[in-house]
């Protein structure tokens, strides 16, 4: 059960304990908790996946329209966004009813007090990601309502915040932590992409990576037709992962200033991270010691 549990500890003291609880009321440590925290962690990962790409790569004019005339069910993925919110919602629910533990190492049931600690706590950042903002400012099908909306929406990866502190408990096992840390490359890298994207596809000029890679594949951009979702996405996390590990081959390649400035950054992401090789986030071994000497590391 404590592989299972999220929660901060591993079978601690106040698990042997009987607390008085109140009515509705939830143990944190109980299999019901430790089940919906895995729910909703991966309802965030899907969250930290899909909402960037669908807002850099999936929204556009005529979609919205489109949703505007057969009604919000038209697509899946808004079927799954709004469960998703959903499920946010009823999590904040059952927050406002979970015991923790205090300073005294007890575990606190009295209803008033838990939504107390809950609002001192995490309230504001589950309360902004769970937002359904594409409900409430649905209908418009306006260019400038659908990038608002992908843009508002991209505040439910603020649960990656709760997400990193209860995913730290793993820390000491080091095959977790090579995993977590090529998650997260990957994961960032897949940002970075849905950015590159949207740099590219708002300036819209013929100058750009994207004209050019309809050039190279022959899918020229001439207002209609163009590179598909798939090619333009699977190019971006291309140029992302070359860029990050500073091993590109300059076959997609920055044109215009923004682009230029874009991947400067993002060299700069990929030079500051610790899990890249030679970034500075990690000593870099400059030799192999013979045995019982020290190491040169800088």
């Amino acid at each position: 059960r404590g592989v299972l549990s999220l929660g901060a500890d591993v079978l601690p003291e106040y698990k042997l304990q009987a607390p008085r609880i109140h009515r509705w009321t939830i143990l944190h440590y109980s299999p019901f908790k430790a089940v919906w925290d895995w729910l909703i962690l991966l309802l965030v990962i899907y969250t930290a996946i899909f909402t960037p790409y669908s807002a850099a790569f999936l929204l556009s004019d005529s979609e919205e329209a489109q949703r505007h005339h057969c009604g919000y069910s038209c697509s899946p993925l808004n079927v799954v966004d709004l469960i998703v919110d959903i499920m946010f919602i009823i999590d904040i629910l059952i927050n406002f009813r979970t015991t923790y533990v205090n300073s005294n190492e007890e575990v606190v049931s009295h209803p008033a007090k838990i939504a107390i600690h809950y609002f001192k706590g995490w309230f504001l950042i589950d309360m902004v990601a769970a937002i359904p903002f594409d409900l409430l400012i649905f209908g418009s099908g306006s260019e400038e309502t659908t990038t608002l909306i992908g843009l508002l929406k991209t505040a439910r990866l603020l649960r990656l915040v709760r997400v990193a502190r209860k995913l730290d408990r793993y820390s000491e096992y080091g095959a977790a932590v090579l995993f977590l840390l090529m998650c997260t490359f990957a994961l960032i890298a897949h940002w970075l992409a849905c950015i590159w994207y949207a740099i590219g596809n708002v300036e819209g000029q013929r100058t750009g990576w994207l004209h050019a890679l309809g050039q190279q594949i022959g899918k020229p951009i001439n207002g209609t037709s163009g590179p598909s979702i798939k090619d333009k996405y699977v190019t971006a996390l291309y140029f992302t992962f070359s860029s990050l590990t500073s091993v590109g081959f300059g076959n997609v390649s920055p044109n215009t200033n923004s682009e230029k400035i874009f991947s400067i950054c993002v060299m700069l992401i990929g030079c500051e991270c610790p899990w890249v090789p030679g970034g500075l986030g990690q000593p870099l071994h400059l030799g192999v010691s013979a045995p019982g000497s020290e190491s040169t590391w800088v």
